[in-house]
């Protein structure tokens, strides 16, 4: 296992972890102070968190099992990336945020989507 397969494991591993106690936090803890979108778009968040860092697992798994891969890699990021952004700016604009930080959530979704493609394109070019 290389230092950036066990770093990648790790936060794949403390997104989870976070993730669930997001959603803890936003059924329990919020329930009174949200609204029932705002609680749809907290459960939304935290649903493309725990998807996207079982892909950074699962991805990270794949790379351990058939060697590195550049394309893989970048996907890796983006999938930090855009749970940081996709999900940190849904959860920081229901805690109290200006509501301007979601403007920046298809940039999160975008990343997702462009890391899916490279997955893609990464297994279809391996030899």
């Amino acid at each position: 296992m290389t230092k950036l397969d066990k770093t990648f494991l790790i936060i794949g591993a403390l997104l989870l972890m976070t993730a669930a106690t997001l959603s803890a936090y936003g059924f329990h803890g919020l329930a009174d102070s949200l609204t029932e979108a705002d609680r749809l778009s907290w459960r939304w968040a935290v649903q493309m968190q725990v998807y996207h860092a079982i892909g950074l697992l699962l991805i990270t798994l794949l790379v351990m099992q058939t060697g590195p891969s550049r394309l893989l890699d970048i996907a890796r990021g983006l999938f930090v990336f855009g749970v940081i952004v996709f999900s940190g700016s849904v959860y920081a604009e229901k805690l109290g945020a200006p509501a301007a930080i979601v403007e920046i959530a298809p940039m999160g979704g975008s990343s997702f989507m462009l890391a899916w493609l490279l997955v893609a394109l990464a297994v279809f070019l391996r030899k």
